[in-house]
Order: structure tokens, then C-alpha cells, then sequence
């Protein structure tokens, strides 16, 4: 998790920061200037106060306790030039600046939230709004009393260095987040929102069923029309935003790099330009596509890489990483890949160059529901929702590979998958390695009830975490969640001793983790269902498939995104 986020942070890093002197140098030089003039006009209208050499404060504090800062630059895509001023948080004193006990956690909302706002079954006549807050940092609530601080920074243009006191909070400052957070959330509340206690960054008005979540200064919304526009309204009173983006048929919103499109009679989210943008970064734009992300087990004797290589699959990590978050198909092969990232060798970069090369000739592929029916899971074809109920609306499947995965570094550790589907398409799914290994490789494979049983046991075990904090979200939404959860698996061990007809004597070894799916069962909250393997999605977060096997998976997750239906 912690690898995989700075792995995103340095690829999308990477890609920003332009350099000063060679855009002051070009033809662009205008832009850039207007830029720079811009941000600056914008930062002492809201927290900045220029202090000069003029100044009392000049000598006795600002030279003294001005942390610096960089004014970056960088292109929209729209292709007009931003320039952004950013304090170098840090070097900042942070006992000192806001003081010892100052907690500077803030929340960013769960992408699993975003997908069930979005994916939500019966969407019907349901609007989506996304509302970006204009330089949301430089609105939130001023330091209070006590606080004061400065910042400096040295001109691009000029080469020399401005100082300046704040009032506020700014871009890199460590407090910036946290002081936004406690700024918009409850003024949020304020408004008859309600806010969730499993994603601190939901809001779900219940009287107007209105669903508002924060990614930091970009609010996804979703309501009824008149609802929607209403805090689209009352957000341009308060805050100073952007335009309100308006999802319609025909349309096509980026919001965090997914592409969220409507058709009369559809939803997709895709990811095709963040993925062209990765094969340009890569140089694969021109590689032959691959039919599947992954194809074999990563030769660890294969050589180590050298300084440029491990950057380039650290980057090319986290891309996937981002990627994995809309695209379910190369969510196995990003965590297989990822316990790698310590000491990557030459095949794992051929790894997951490979998944960009599978990626290339899938961009197309997306998400998708239908607005006003729903998918039969069984035949995948759409058939009328009017009458069903949530148990309709929801499937899920987990599943257990028992040390499948040979490479030295995993241990003979057990990988599990989970997907939960709503309305027919993916918005929860995980493949993560076991954290126990079951068995070793001096051993072999043990008894099957002391290694497979448990380790399936032990994977279901995982999957009802992660459904019930789904329940839970969706619960906070205001949206019907079924129950008790029907969890369906291929694993026979896993679902007798859920449903209590194992003998226990024989599985002794089974820990408190596996012991309390069963509390679950006795609290009517869950119970399984055996299925055939060939029926079971999760298969794809568990192990290495063959190409039609694959694909067939795939092709029950994902649809061609298109422009018309």
C-alpha cells in the first residue's frame, strides 16, 4: 500500500514541474509570465502581504522565519500555463508553527465510494456534478489568533527573492489539508448533510437523497436535478469554483484522470488517455500489444537493474498501481509485480512493461452499467430491474489461491481475491497476498487441512472484511445493500466451515480472523454459496490464467466504451 502510493506520487511528479529557463526562453515566454502574474495576484488577494526591505517586520522576523518555498509550472490540458506557488513544508517548524499538539491528518475520500456513487444500480434520471473549489487551500478558515507565519520565494523571471507573511494556509504546507478539511466539512453539515463515519469525505443529505464526496477540492455530486444544482449553487456562494461540470449524454468529464462518460442508455469509466499518456512515458507507444498483463512467474535470478531501469519500473508501478484502481484485469498482476519494488530485477521490469502492452490494446475497455436495467450476471445479458431487489442488484465472489505463487520473496504466502459487483459491473475488488504463509517450500504442499483448507478459510475470511466496510458505505449513502451477503466461492473447505459442517477438531489451527465468519453466519449477516470454478470472477485477482480463461473473466467485468450506442 505505502510502496505503491509513493510509486503513483513519483510517476504523476515526473510528468509536472516544467523548468523556468527554458519556458522564459521559448516563444512561450508571455504565457509563462501571465502565469506567474496570475499566481502571485491570486496569493496576496487571499493570505500573502508582500513584506519589503521597507517593511519593520523586514529584519526582526520575516528574513528570520520565512520558509521558502517554489512557484511551479506547468501545462493544463487545456494548454494554457499554470504557475503555483508551493511552500516547501518540509522545513517548516511544525511545534512551532502550529503548535504540539496539532494533528495534521486529513481525509481523502476511498475510490471504492467514488465507483458505488457512480455504479449505483437503477441510476435512472440521477444527475452526477463535479464542482472543483478555485485554490481550495487559499480558502480555508485563516490561521486563528497567535498564529502568524512567512514564506518566501525567489522570482523566476528576476532571480530575486520576495517574502511574504500569511494569514492562511498554503499549497505544501503540512496544516493545509487538515485546515480545508475543517473549513468545507462542516459547512457541509451545516447545509443538512450527514457525514459518514467508514469515509470521512461522503456526505448524504437524507432528505434530499444527495450524495456529495470530497477528493480534497474536487466534489463529485450526485442527486436528483434540482438537488444537484441546489448545492452546486450554494457552493459558488461560498466558495469562489470552477464552473460546475455537468455529466450528459454525449459527454465526457476527467475527474482524477478516469474518463466518466454518458450515453442515453449507459455509464462508462474508463482510463484510455491516462493510459496513452503512460505508454508515451514508458516509450511502448508503438509496442505490440500483449493478450494478457501477465504471463509467467518473474525470474528474481535474472539480473538486477541499474539506476535508470528502477526508476523507470518504479514509475511504471505506480502507474499501474493508479490504473488497477478503474481497470480490475491488471489488479493481479500490479500486486504480484509490487512485491518486487524492494529489489526489482530484470524480469519484473519485462513484467510490467508487458501489463502497459496488454494495456495498449485494451484503452477501451471500461466499467460500464446501464442506466435503467440491470445485468444478468449468469448470461451477462440486460434483462428489466423494475421489481428486484438489492439481492438482485449485488453479486460477490471470493476466492483463495493455496501458494500458487513459487518466487522466493512471497513465501509460499497464499494470494486472495474478492469482487463485489453492483448493477452488474465491478466497484470493489482487492488481490492481495496472504500476510501467513501456509506452507514451505523445504515442505511442500502440506495436508490439505493444515495449508489449503486454511489458507481458503483464511481468504474468505479477508473478503468479509473488506464486503462489510462496503455495506457500510453504501449504507451511508442511503443506497440498499442486501443481507445477509451472499458470498460465492469455489473453495469447498472455506464454505463448509462457514456453514458448520466441517468437523473442528481437524482444524484447530484456524486463528480468531477465520472464527469470527462464523459469528457473521450465526448473525444472519453472511452465508456462502459453492459454485463452479469456471463461474467464480474472483479468479482473476488470484493467479496467472490462461488467455481465453482470461479473457473470458474480462469480458464479464469490462465493455467496450463507445461514444453512441
Amino acid at each position: 500500500g505505502t510502496i505503491n502510493e509513493a510509486c503513483h506520487v513519483f510517476a504523476v511528479q515526473t510528468q509536472k514541474d516544467m523548468n523556468w529557463k527554458k519556458a522564459l526562453a521559448s516563444d512561450q515566454h508571455p504565457e509563462a509570465i501571465k502565469a506567474l502574474n496570475k499566481e502571485l495576484t491570486s496569493l496576496q488577494k487571499t493570505i500573502l502581504t508582500e513584506i519589503t526591505d521597507a517593511h519593520p517586520e523586514w529584519f526582526t522576523t520575516a528574513k528570520q522565519k520565512a520558509v521558502p518555498g517554489r512557484i511551479l509550472l506547468d501545462i493544463k490540458r487545456s494548454g494554457e500555463y499554470k504557475a503555483r506557488g508551493v511552500k516547501q513544508g518540509f522545513k517548516e517548524d511544525k511545534e512551532t508553527a502550529d503548535g504540539p499538539d496539532f494533528s495534521y491528518y486529513s481525509h481523502v475520500a476511498k475510490l471504492l465510494s467514488i465507483r458505488i456513487a457512480l455504479l449505483r444500480a437503477r441510476r435512472g434520471s440521477r444527475k452526477v456534478r463535479i464542482k472543483d473549489v478555485r485554490t481550495a487551500y487559499l480558502q480555508a478558515h485563516k490561521y486563528p489568533p497567535g498564529i502568524v507565519k512567512y514564506t518566501c520565494f525567489r522570482m523566476p523571471d528576476t532571480g530575486k527573492w520576495r517574502y511574504f507573511r500569511q494569514s492562511g494556509p498554503i499549497y505544501g504546507e503540512a496544516s493545509a489539508a487538515v485546515r480545508w478539511e475543517d473549513t468545507i466539512a462542516p459547512w457541509l453539515e451545516e447545509m443538512g448533510f450527514e457525514r459518514g463515519k467508514n469515509d470521512k469525505c461522503v456526505f448524504y443529505h437524507p432528505t434530499r437523497d444527495l450524495i456529495v464526496i470530497l477528493y480534497v477540492d474536487d466534489c463529485l455530486i450526485d442527486g436528483a436535478t434540482e438537488d444537484a444544482d441546489w448545492i452546486c449553487d450554494e457552493l459558488d456562494k461560498r466558495f469562489d469554483c470552477k464552473d460546475t461540470e455537468h455529466l450528459e449524454p454525449g459527454t465526457t468529464l476527467d475527474y482524477l484522470g478516469f474518463e466518466v462518460s454518458l450515453t442515453d442508455t449507459h455509464l462508462h469509466i474508463g482510463i484510455r488517455d491516462y493510459i496513452q499518456n503512460c505508454l508515451i512515458k514508458l516509450h511502448q507507444e508503438d509496442s505490440k500489444p500483449a493478450d494478457t498483463p501477465i504471463s509467467s512467474e518473474i525470474d528474481t535470478d535474472s539480473g538486477d537493474l541499474d539506476f535508470t531501469q528502477k526508476r523507470t519500473f518504479l514509475t511504471a508501478l505506480g502507474m499501474l498501481g493508479w490504473i488497477a484502481n478503474v481497470r480490475p484485469d491488471v489488479s493481479y498482476a500490479h500486486s504480484r509485480i509490487g512485491q518486487h519494488a524492494a529489489t526489482p530485477s530484470q524480469s519484473a521490469l519485462k513484467t510490467v512493461i508487458r501489463a502497459f502492452r496488454y494495456l495498449k490494446g485494451t484503452m477501451d475497455l471500461a466499467i460500464t452499467i446501464p442506466l435503467r436495467e440491470s445485468v444478468d450476471l449468469s448470461t451477462h445479458r440486460i434483462g428489466s430491474s423494475h421489481h428486484q431487489s438489492a439481492a438482485n442488484d449485488w453479486e460477490f465472489y471470493c476466492d483463495t489461491d493455496h501458494a500458487g505463487n513459487s518466487e522466493d520473496q512471497n513465501k509460499r504466502r497464499s494470494q486472495n481475491g474478492v469482487i463485489a459487483l453492483c448493477n452488474g459491473a465491478p466497484v470493489l475488488w482487492a488481490s492481495k497476498v496472504s500476510s501467513v504463509a501456509f506452507a514451505h517450500p523445504d515442505i511442500g504442499e502440506a495436508h490439505a487441512d493444515v495449508s489449503s483448507a486454511a489458507a481458503e478459510i483464511y481468504g474468505a475470511a479477508n473478503a468479509t472484511f473488506e464486503l462489510l466496510h462496503l455495506s457500510y458505505i453504501a449504507d451511508e449513502m442511503g443506497m440498499d445493500f442486501p443481507k445477509p451477503i451472499v458470498l460465492q466461492m469455489d473453495n469447498e473447505a472455506a464454505r463448509c466451515f462457514v456453514a458448520n459442517s466441517v468437523t473442528k477438531s481437524r482444524l484447530k489451527h484456524i486463528d480468531c480472523r477465520q472464527e469470527w465468519v462464523q459469528v457473521l453466519r450465526n448473525k444472519n449477516i453472511l452465508k456462502t454459496q459453492h459454485i463452479d470454478s469456471h463461474l467464480n470472477l474472483a479468479d482473476i485477482f488470484t493467479k496467472i490464467l490462461p488467455k481465453d480463461t482470461f479473457q473470458g473473466i474480462v469480458a464479464r467485468l469490462l465493455s467496450q466504451r463507445h461514444t453512441e450506442d
